[in-house]
């Protein structure tokens, strides 16, 4: 019974105030190294044209099977007419 006596609980207040900031510890650790996305909700990258870019040079920065798919998506998301883009716009890409 020397173990006993040895961590034997002093002070009830410390000891519940350490249960309850080692739980918060562990749970801010487990939650914060985690990344939940959702795939009804669509993810973008955002891309700011450079002088001598275009849509196809984009599109093919990204590994898709079929850039000219993806340079259509490209358009439809952006609202561009035709393939023209400029410097200093900004070209939402989708992720998938």
């Amino acid at each position: 019974m020397m173990i006993h006596k040895k961590y034997k609980i002093t002070n009830m207040r410390k000891f519940k105030r350490f249960i309850f900031l080692s739980t918060m510890l562990i749970c801010i650790l487990s939650f914060s190294s985690t990344k939940v996305y959702s795939k009804d909700i669509p993810q973008y990258d955002y891309i700011n044209v450079k002088e001598g870019d275009t849509l196809w040079s984009l599109a093919s920065n990204y590994n898709n099977d079929d850039i000219r798919e993806l340079v259509q998506i490209i358009k439809k998301e952006n609202n561009i007419k035709n393939a023209t883009i400029y410097p200093g716009d900004i070209i939402r890409v989708p992720i998938h």
